[in-house]
């Protein structure tokens, strides 16, 4: 689990020189004043963290359950039914992504509720919550570019100032060495073979996927039995290709139709951009959608989206591919060796691809947007007088 990964590492000066850590001060910051509140500090050694883990462990599961209540309690929600947001309720939490969050213990589980108070506020409120997603995945920084696309400079100077403030107080708070994170993110960015083909196809949210296993000496081998090296080059380049002209025009689309967008609308389709960045981004992403689905179901193509979002919720992975056994494994929690079975379903092939279709489709949607009128203008400013303004 990354909760206990980030538990040991929090206690550890090493975290950024030894163990090359891509998470920011503030993920060790949090898991080390959560362990103080529940055990009352470190744990030593990883035998000693293992024995004193299950308050952590269970305090992760009611975190779990509790947070998707929480974002349904907000103001955007307020149109839905009881029933609805019960259904809903229960179609996140048995989800595919946050079941594949909640087994590896990650703590982006935090993030859509964060990812709501900050769409659903304004001005300096808004400026800190997105401050503090990237202080969780610095990817959220693409996030910024509602600013741009608003031509509202302050507030990026603002969100960067704070999200800045946040790295350097947490940063000063937990390590001397702390600024060796943006070279470490560096390095992990351009890494080619830092994961294993079983890694990222896990639960893939981006079409690289594709493109990482065909470049990967294993799966190039494989796919040379079929195909020819220039083949497998070609089929690369147009995977990417694709994928970052699809980027491009979704980025495109937000500052050429500022004007005819809601601010919820501009963030949805640069959360779902992000997703669709790499293999780096990972599956963990889809659970951010539920914050989303307030703006999508008010769009024009909304059954799209919500058969869009079923279908990356939905266990799609049961459909099995290849089940082989790749032996015996060590177990932290369980303190012993187990046979561990590694299945690939249909998800690692199907969610890529509808995840891209669902960017391209937002895309599509907002290039034939037309302006707003001034009163939504108004309201947009003003949201407190109007759900609508999200």
């Amino acid at each position: 689990m990354d909760l206990f990964n980030v538990l040991y590492w929090a206690y550890d000066e090493g975290r950024y020189i030894e163990w090359g850590a891509v998470y920011p001060p503030l993920s060790f910051l949090i898991v080390r004043g959560w362990n103080f509140l529940l055990m009352g500090g470190g744990l030593g050694d990883p035998a000693n963290m293992r024995e004193g883990s299950l308050g952590l462990i269970l305090s992760f599961l009611l975190i779990y359950l509790t947070l998707p209540i929480l974002v349904l309690r907000l103001r955007q929600w307020q149109e839905f039914s009881l029933i609805q947001k019960i259904l809903i309720y229960f179609a996140v939490v048995l989800s595919a992504p946050m079941l594949f969050s909640l087994e590896r213990g990650n703590l982006i589980i935090f993030c859509p509720l964060i990812l709501a108070l900050g769409t659903s506020t304004v001005g300096t409120p808004r400026a800190f919550y997105i401050a503090l997603l990237i202080n969780f995945k610095p990817y959220f920084a693409i996030l910024m570019i509602y600013y741009l696309a608003r031509r509202n400079w302050r507030g990026f100077v603002s969100c960067a100032a704070i999200a800045g403030m946040i790295f350097l107080a947490t940063g000063l708070a937990m390590d001397d060495n702390f600024l060796v994170f943006f070279g470490n993110l560096l390095s992990f960015s351009k890494e080619e073979t830092l994961f294993s083909l079983r890694e990222v196809l896990a639960l893939p949210s981006s079409v690289s996927v594709f493109s990482y296993v065909l470049g990967h000496p294993e799966g190039a081998a494989f796919a040379a039995e079929v195909v020819t090296a220039e083949t497998i080059f070609r089929f690369i380049a147009v995977i990417e290709t694709i994928k970052w002209l699809v980027l491009g025009l979704s980025v495109a689309s937000v500052f050429f139709k500022n004007t005819a967008l809601r601010d919820g609308e501009i963030f949805a389709i640069l959360v779902v951009a992000i997703s669709n960045l790499g293999i780096w981004v990972g599956g963990y992403t889809f659970i951010l959608y539920l914050a989303l689905v307030p703006v999508l179901i008010k769009m024009q193509k909304k059954r799209v989206y919500m058969l869009y979002i079923f279908l990356l919720a939905i266990p799609l992975d049961l459909i099995l591919i290849l089940n082989e056994s790749i032996g015996l494994q060590y177990s932290y929690l369980a303190d012993e060796s187990i046979e561990i079975f590694w299945q690939l379903g249909a998800g690692s092939f199907i969610r890529p691809g509808i995840n891209l279709l669902f960017l391209l489709t937002l895309t599509y949607e907002f290039a034939f947007k037309v302006k707003k009128p001034k009163a939504e203008c108004f309201l947009e400013k003003h949201p407190a007088s109007s759900p609508r303004a999200f």
